[in-house]
């Protein structure tokens, strides 16, 4: 019995050890609530220059650079304004969903 206790003591402490962290198998991106836009100019102080800002109105997938990339449109100043990021290296393959009400980007491996 007095050799069983170190060896059930090794296979206690090995059992207790933490498991290595597993990397989750979707990742879920949502755009910022608000984007905001400022003019500058080099006109005289006389001349003041609106600042505008914009909740996101559209999401979508464009490709920038070669590369997919996850986009969220804004209008400002009369036009659409882009907000981009790429997906990570470890879950590229992403779509627009608006899941559980929340508009963004799932991802997978």
């Amino acid at each position: 019995m007095r050799h069983a206790l170190p060896i059930l003591a090794l296979v206690a402490s090995l059992l207790a050890a933490p498991l290595p962290a597993q990397a989750a198998d979707s990742e879920f991106h949502t755009c910022p609530d608000n984007a905001e836009a400022r003019v500058s100019h080099t006109g005289s102080s006389e001349w003041i220059a609106t600042t505008q800002s914009s909740r996101p109105r559209e999401l979508r997938i464009e490709v920038i650079g070669r590369n997919p990339a996850l986009v969220c449109v804004y209008r400002m100043f009369g036009t659409d304004y882009w907000i981009y990021r790429y997906p990570s290296a470890h879950h590229p393959n992403c779509t627009v969903s608006s899941g559980g009400g929340v508009p963004g980007f799932y991802c997978l491996r």
